[in-house]
């Protein structure tokens, strides 16, 4: 395989014209996916083609040598040509970058490992939201020159493409891709040979390839089995994205985790931060902590150095969404890899389950939730993992999504931007001062430029309907679409619980809304139902069912194979973005964030993003501004909420008031463009946790690992002394508060004692604590001490409304999270 890839790159060099050469870098580099004259450059070589697969390197391997010899002759080819080479050269060399600026010091890699990645249509290695995260953060990691590697698993057939039958059933395609054809390129060894990566599973070692995938400055590398050193079944581990076998998905798990490590230490790349996206990578701890035992560590010092260096993020409130296998099927899969490290398993167990989600947390410091709601959340779904730490405590923190402005931003908006903003806009995305001169925008202009974006997303659902048309012998004509007209746009994953039928209660109050001969309204749906389920598949089953019913015909559509390539157009030509997930279950959302860029206003649950999104003049909220949880018995107050916005505001807005419309496009561009951005996102994961944690790195390994063996050597101080640990006694006498602690072998530097107080919420619970560390204690016996403590913060002490406590919690100032131990013990003073 890996010379069948060689012989593809030379045999496009060769087709190629001397002065065309370039081409061939440009493809195989995904910084074209989000420059606008790149993908114009690719579309006049052959824009058939190029509509239909998005992929330069088949486009180049399929174009006949005659067509470049023409394009040599077409002066305005040349000249975008060599246009789009001097922006790919400056972009790839840069004087400086916002990272080299701010961090010029650093010297490691930041690692990062997700199990999917949305780069482009032509990279079909994605299912929905987690990857097109995955791929905006690889995009912005790249513009901010982030010394950033990606690793990830290459799915030969990928997640799957969607056809609906005639009854709006889904079918399940998955086509099978051909790495020749695809912008990547195999990994190979110092002696030019393919690199084979071993990955030790079960009894026997499964071996690897790699492929690298350039965007922009970034490399992702993705593993993939099918190669002829392995059996037939280890070959197809990597056949399918979340694939659906027990069996099948430990094994990639073990793959992306274990072997993506594995790689990078073949390629002798050592991280200083490794970052897993959701619970799938979580293996590579367990990869990382056996080597560092190798090299001569204790269980608690390996641990110790991997937890520090390790940022997880979770990016799902839904249970069913964390990966759970039975433990023993892990160990048997693992069993080559544990030989005499069972501890290792201990770190996910969940009783007879491994949890990866828990794996990932217990081996990593800073962990986050992917909205300031979800971190709630996430604290509440995980506090027994911190027994007696107070839920605000708790940490896990909330760094919200955000959305790769130049991947997403249509190109009239894009033009409207440059010329009334300036260019700056593209490289400080996230600098919210920037947009107000969205307000400089002519309102006829704004109103043009969002037209035509509603006439090219038309003509692709056009384009749809014809070839499904065509392909299950449908003659029916495709009814037009009024680009003058109101159209909501659903397009999300056919999860039940993001409730794509909840437009649906109401057959006949939706039939007068979308039929006023005044005031016409179109829906349009798109999205996939995973494979299992069946749930899902009957939402979509009958919001097609609705679409034929002879009311709804031509006013509901349901659009084929939503895919990157498909939401680039959709999130900027509709009007509203509807989105009605029963709350708190959606984690951030970015499709909206999409929307909300182009102008399109939202209307949304108070759910996600959106709860810090909303500011009340750039879109709706369904139902009540409150994140209390929803259930079943919800659905109906919900579609109730949802028709009455639509009926008494967002409809008349549309038709009767478009100064107002447009006021709250610009609203929406200007408040949700900066502080939704990937720009804004990435950087701060560099000032919460990468910095913090490639400290951590320089301090743990110094010296031989001295950091890490102290930091272990006075954990295993703690833990043993914890138990006999005791806050004895406190009493207040005029004014004076005085605690009498217990602290076994502890001395008072491994400790801090602090007065908890505040009003009180529901029961022992404080709405907002206020915290007094209390020092210089005093010796009052053996192992004994005496704290005290006078001032203001005592005054309410005795009033019912006011909750009083004294508490004790481990101490080191190289701890990441005061926390992190789940080490606390209380003493009421009530």
């Amino acid at each position: 395989m890996a010379e069948s890839l060689r012989c593809t790159q030379d045999e496009i060099r060769k087709k190629l014209p001397y002065s065309l050469k370039g081409l061939a870098d440009l493809a195989y580099n995904y910084w074209w996916s989000w420059n606008r004259r790149a993908t114009k450059l690719w579309e006049r070589i052959d824009p058939e083609h190029w509509r239909e697969y998005k992929n330069p390197v088949k486009l180049l391997l399929d174009t006949p040598g005659e067509r470049f010899k023409e394009l040599l002759r077409d002066d305005d080819f040349m000249n975008l040509y060599e246009l789009v080479m001097e922006q790919f050269e400056s972009y790839m060399n840069p004087q400086s970058t916002w990272f080299s600026t701010n961090y010029p010091k650093w010297d490691k890699p930041i690692v990062y490992l997700c199990m999917e990645y949305g780069i482009s249509k032509s990279l079909p290695i994605y299912s929905g939201g987690l990857g097109i995260l995955a791929g905006d953060h690889v995009k912005t990691a790249s513009d901010l020159g982030l010394p950033f590697i990606a690793i990830g698993l290459l799915y030969k057939h990928g997640y799957f493409r969607q056809e609906i039958d005639r009854n709006g059933r889904q079918r399940e395609i998955f086509p099978e891709y051909r790495p020749e054809e695809m912008p990547l390129k195999p990994v190979l060894d110092r002696n030019g040979n393919r690199l084979l990566i071993e990955v030790p599973i079960e009894d026997r070692i499964v071996y690897a390839r790699a492929f690298e995938v350039k965007v922009g400055r970034v490399r992702i590398y993705l593993l993939d089995t099918d190669v002829p050193e392995n059996g037939p079944d280890d070959r197809t581990i990597c056949d399918y994205l979340y694939n659906a076998e027990m069996d099948k998905r430990i094994k990639q798990e073990i793959l992306l985790g274990i072997g993506g490590m594995r790689l990078l230490k073949a390629l002798g790349i050592e991280p200083g931060v490794v970052h897993l996206n959701e619970g799938h990578p979580a293996f590579a701890n367990l990869q990382r902590i056996a080597w560092h035992m190798d090299d001569g560590l204790n269980f608690t010092e390996a641990l110790s150095l991997v937890r520090g260096t390790t940022v997880f993020t979770t990016h799902t409130p839904v249970p069913a969404g964390h990966d759970r296998f039975p433990i023993e099927e892990v160990r048997k899969r693992l069993s080559k890899f544990l030989e005499g490290r069972e501890e290792l398993l201990e770190l996910g167990r969940e009783g007879d389950q491994l949890n990866m989600t828990l794996l990932a947390i217990r081996t990593s410091s800073y962990v986050n939730g992917v909205s300031k709601l979800h971190a709630e959340v996430s604290k509440k779904m995980w506090k027994d993992l911190w027994p007696g730490v107070p839920l605000n405590e708790i940490p896990i923190e909330g760094i919200t999504n955000g959305v790769h402005t130049m991947t997403w931003v249509h190109n009239e908006m894009r033009k409207l931007f440059d010329r009334y903003i300036g260019k700056v806009w593209r490289e400080h995305t996230n600098i919210e001062g920037i947009w107000y001169a969205v307000e400089r925008i002519p309102d006829e202009e704004l109103w043009e430029a969002h037209l035509e974006a509603k006439r090219q997303f038309i003509e692709l659902l056009r384009r749809k309907a014809i070839e499904r048309n065509e392909r299950l012998g449908i003659d029916d004509p495709i009814p037009a679409m009024d680009e003058n007209a109101l159209i909501i746009g659903f397009a999300r994953r056919f999860a039940t619980y993001k409730r794509a039928t909840l437009i649906l209660s109401d057959l006949e109050r939706l039939k007068k809304i979308l039929n006023n001969p005044e005031r016409p309204v179109y829906i349009v749906f798109g999205g996939k139902a995973h494979p299992m389920d069946e749930a899902g598949k009957e939402f979509l089953r009958r919001v097609y069912e609705v679409s034929l019913m002879p009311e709804f015909r031509g006013k509901i559509f349901v659009m084929e194979n939503y895919d990157m390539g498909s939401a680039r157009l959709m999130v900027a030509g509709v009007d509203v973005w509807l989105n009605n997930p029963r709350r708190p279950l959606e984690a951030s959302g970015t499709s909206g964030m999409k929307a909300g860029l182009n102008g399109v206003l939202n209307v949304s649950i108070y759910d996600g993003w959106w709860v810090e999104g909303y500011n009340g003049k750039n879109g709706w909220v369904i139902g009540e501004e409150t994140t209390e949880p929803e259930t079943e018995a919800d659905d109906a107050k919900d579609a109730e909420s949802l028709y009455r916005l639509l009926e008494e505001e967002v409809i008349p807005t549309y038709y009767e008031n478009r100064s107002r419309w447009i006021y709250m496009m610009k609203e929406s561009i200007k408040s949700i463009a900066p502080r939704f951005s990937t720009h804004r996102m990435v950087k701060e994961y560099m000032d919460k946790f990468y910095s913090k944690a490639m400290s951590n790195h320089i301090w743990l390994t110094r010296d031989d690992y001295s950091g890490a063996r102290e930091i272990a050597a006075w954990k295993d101080r703690v833990t043993s002394a914890w138990p006999k640990v005791e806050l004895r006694g406190a009493s207040v006498k005029d004014g004076k508060l005085e605690v009498r602690v217990y602290l076994d072998s502890l001395r008072p530097d491994d400790v801090k004692v602090e007065l908890y107080y505040g009003v009180r919420a529901r029961g022992y619970e404080i709405e907002k604590p206020h915290i007094v560390e209390l020092r210089h204690p005093e010796q009052a016996g053996e192992n004994e001490w005496l704290y005290t403590y006078e001032g203001s913060a005592l005054k309410h002490l005795g009033d019912p409304c006011w909750h009083y406590a004294v508490r004790i919690h481990p101490h080191h100032e190289k701890l990441p999270h005061k926390f992190l131990l789940g080490l606390v013990k209380w003493l009421g003073l009530d």
